[in-house]
């Protein structure tokens, strides 16, 4: 009996891979990307996204789309990606396969996070404060127009494979190149990191539910920058300073109403995937 086919639009991310080794087992996997096909697992029927209408009439059970425009930290946003990645593309594929379930992968920006420490839940309002997470809501609003979909606000993902430009990374070639780790502040900010396997575990869980949903994708705390410094200077010798202050907010979610829906998720321990991303930095730097 033949497998029933799903489609991945951003193959070749992190993201896009993780979902991929869930799911290659049950279902006959089509993959979309952009650039560096170099990334896509092998066997793969892959096409460039520019390609996309190709598949026009293919009946694809579930379609993952995980390909967004992120602006670079401290790099200005470019206006014509995010409107050709985020909104016209998410359009694009509701058009072109009506009948698919599609569970589209946003982000917790759309919040406002405005208020220090509040708890945010998936019934606080979105209120977004950059042109980002503008684009991620009205993506969202297109695919909430579909007959079948799952809309997952992500908090901060890591793991093997992520922008290197990011906090985590970032701070990690730091303690391998100087032996010391730079916060801002006091290093008290906390942040929401859930390790791309469990996004992965969340987005296919919710691609097999039958209702329509729009749920958290986050971990079950967040940790401050001071924890998590702690924690890879556990593994690679090195000192804390701490310089000038921090005003970004502290995010901090309930996930229960996507554990009611989805069921319980065991979630990677911070320090075993951060111990994986340590491996993953030595061997890149």
């Amino acid at each position: 009996m033949n497998q029933p086919e799903i489609l991945i639009v951003g193959i070749n991310s992190f993201l896009g891979k993780a979902i991929y080794e869930l799911t290659k087992l049950r279902y006959t996997v089509t993959g979309i990307y952009n650039q560096h096909k170099e990334n896509i697992p092998k066997g793969i029927a892959s096409h460039q996204v520019e390609t996309i209408s190709d598949l026009k009439g293919k009946l694809f059970k579930h379609i993952y789309l995980v390909s967004s425009y992120v602006p670079t930290p401290g790099m200005p946003e470019e206006d014509e990606k995010l409107v050709k990645v985020n909104l016209l593309l998410p359009k694009l594929i509701t058009e072109l396969f009506p009948s698919s379930r599609i569970v589209f992968c946003s982000s917790v920006s759309v919040y406002q996070h405005g208020i220090n420490n509040k708890l945010l839940t998936i019934h606080d309002a979105p209120s977004p404060k950059s042109k980002y997470a503008l684009s991620k809501l009205w993506g969202e609003s297109t695919i909430a127009s579909h007959d079948s979909y799952a809309i997952l606000r992500i908090s901060s993902m890591y793991g093997v494979g992520m922008k290197t430009e990011t906090f985590m990374p970032r701070i990690i070639l730091h303690a391998l190149s100087e032996g010391e780790i730079v916060l801002n502040g006091e290093g008290d900010r906390l942040q929401n990191y859930i390790h791309v396997n469990d996004v992965a575990k969340i987005a296919v869980e919710a691609a097999k539910h039958a209702d329509n949903m729009t749920v958290l994708a986050v971990s079950d705390r967040s940790y401050g920058n001071r924890e998590i410094a702690e924690l890879i200077l556990e593994l690679i010798p090195g000192r804390i300073q701490y310089f000038g202050s921090d005003d970004s907010d502290s995010c901090v979610y309930d996930n229960a109403y996507t554990q009611e829906l989805l069921g319980e998720i065991n979630y990677k321990s911070i320090k075993e995937g951060l111990k994986e991303l340590i491996e993953w930095t030595t061997k890149k730097s």
